[in-house]
């Protein structure tokens, strides 16, 4: 079962969220994974948002240490519409498929951009 966990993302600045996932008190090794965040109007929707994956660079891991980074420029984060969105960050192993969070991904508007 995923974490519910609200994010608030400040339009047109770098918005940087970081985890750690642990396995009791000990990270889970994430070597070898691979992850994606997907943020979507509304769940269901076909229209994406942005996606950040660690193909695209947009997700690193610590593997060792099991902590996930997402890094969005600002100039990404400038072309959202201030609102509020949903999203899911799912990990795969390469055998097994896990979302590990999900919930509001909600975007202040910005005066200067």
């Amino acid at each position: 079962m995923s974490a519910k966990f609200n994010l608030v993302c400040d339009q047109a600045t770098t918005f940087n969220f970081q985890f750690q996932i642990l396995n009791n008190t000990t990270p889970l090794n994430l070597t070898g994974y691979t992850g994606t965040m997907t943020v979507r109007p509304f769940v269901g929707s076909t229209t994406t948002t942005v996606v950040a994956t660690t193909a695209n660079g947009l997700m690193v891991f610590d593997a060792g240490n099991g902590r996930v980074t997402v890094t969005l420029s600002s100039a990404t984060t400038g072309d959202i519409a201030a609102g509020r969105y949903s999203y899911d960050l799912v990990l795969d192993s390469g055998s097994v498929v896990t979302r590990y969070l999900e919930g509001k991904f909600i975007v202040t508007g910005a005066v200067t951009q």
